[in-house]
């Protein structure tokens, strides 16, 4: 892998994207508030399908992000046609190759599976809004023993998520398994026994990559994998891992972070001590879901659950 800037000085951690070149002006927007509010660079990687092939793309990219944080491009292919029945067929394909990429593969990808311990997963509409970090994200991550963290969480709608429960349930049965704790707390509704649909908003996702090769997370995903289930039904990979996470880690293992800006898309959350957030001019306007110390709703049953830092 060729490296702009300078190379990696270990292997704690990475900062992955999947995007196109269409969406060239939210990455560097993007890049740019990485510069802005971390602690320290750290190593970034452009997932791409081969539209960021141009050097000097590569090049205007690597120094937005700075000298001192490695940037590396990594081209990767997805199939042209695929043999499923799509019944949410006005949703491009692309959507559910994402999906794809980041709920069931990219564990799998040397880059994580062999050279980075901790990722943190953006997309290129993801943007830091401040306060600076005090401190690096993933020796917060080693220090404190933790495998998953997230910023913010959302209701899916069920129409997104056709089968998805059925199949979870099916999973557990057949693997002598019953629904954990976190389960039943965010997962199930506590009056009906149904789907909540509340799941962690995954387009800020940081964890060990290690995590979801663990032979239970691994069995699940390969259920979920050979159901088609993200290519017919559009399934995204938020209720997918949301599902895991609450199956298979234990509860100190994971934490809400609620001292990071963030806004993605119209959503945006602010630090928890600081009200407005500090937007900058190219966001103005468009931010318009504010979420309340990352929830949505207020009594989302995943708001409160886990640990959160301050």
């Amino acid at each position: 892998m060729k490296w702009y800037n300078r190379e990696p000085e270990n292997s704690l951690g990475v900062i992955v994207y999947l995007t196109t070149v269409g969406q060239l002006s939210q990455l560097n927007a993007s890049l740019l508030s990485l510069r802005q509010y971390l602690f320290k660079p750290r190593p970034v990687v452009v997932f791409h399908e081969g539209d960021f092939n141009d050097v000097n793309v590569q090049l205007a990219l690597a120094n937005t992000l700075g000298s001192n944080a490695p940037l590396a491009f990594e081209h990767i292919r997805f199939p042209t046609k695929v043999n499923i029945i799509r019944t949410r067929k006005e949703y491009h394909i692309g959507y559910s190759h994402m999906c794809n990429f980041f709920g069931i593969m990219l564990p799998y990808h040397p880059l994580i599976s062999n050279l980075f311990i901790f990722y943190l997963r953006l997309d290129s509409h993801s943007y830091l809004l401040g306060p600076a970090l005090t401190y690096d994200l993933f020796d917060y991550m080693q220090t404190n023993r933790l495998q998953y963290s997230f910023l913010m969480v959302h209701m899916d709608h069920r129409v997104y998520v056709k089968g998805l429960w059925k199949l979870f349930h099916k999973f557990l049965t057949h693997s002598c398994m019953v629904p954990s704790p976190a389960v039943k707390k965010t997962q199930t509704n506590s009056f009906t026994g149904w789907y909540t649909y509340a799941i962690i908003f995954n387009n800020f996702e940081l964890c060990n990559g290690s995590l979801w090769r663990e032979p239970r997370m691994e069995a699940w995903l390969r259920q979920v994998d050979e159901s088609k289930g993200i290519y017919k039904y559009r399934w995204g990979d938020a209720p997918i891992r949301t599902l895991a996470v609450t199956q298979f880690l234990e509860k100190n293992q994971v934490v809400k972070l609620c001292d990071i800006g963030y806004s993605h898309r119209h959503q945006y959350t602010c630090a928890s001590h600081i009200h407005p957030c500090p937007v900058p001019p190219h966001l103005k306007g468009s931010l318009n879901s504010f979420y309340p110390q990352g929830c949505y709703p207020n009594d989302n049953p995943l708001c409160k659950y886990y640990q959160e830092n301050t």
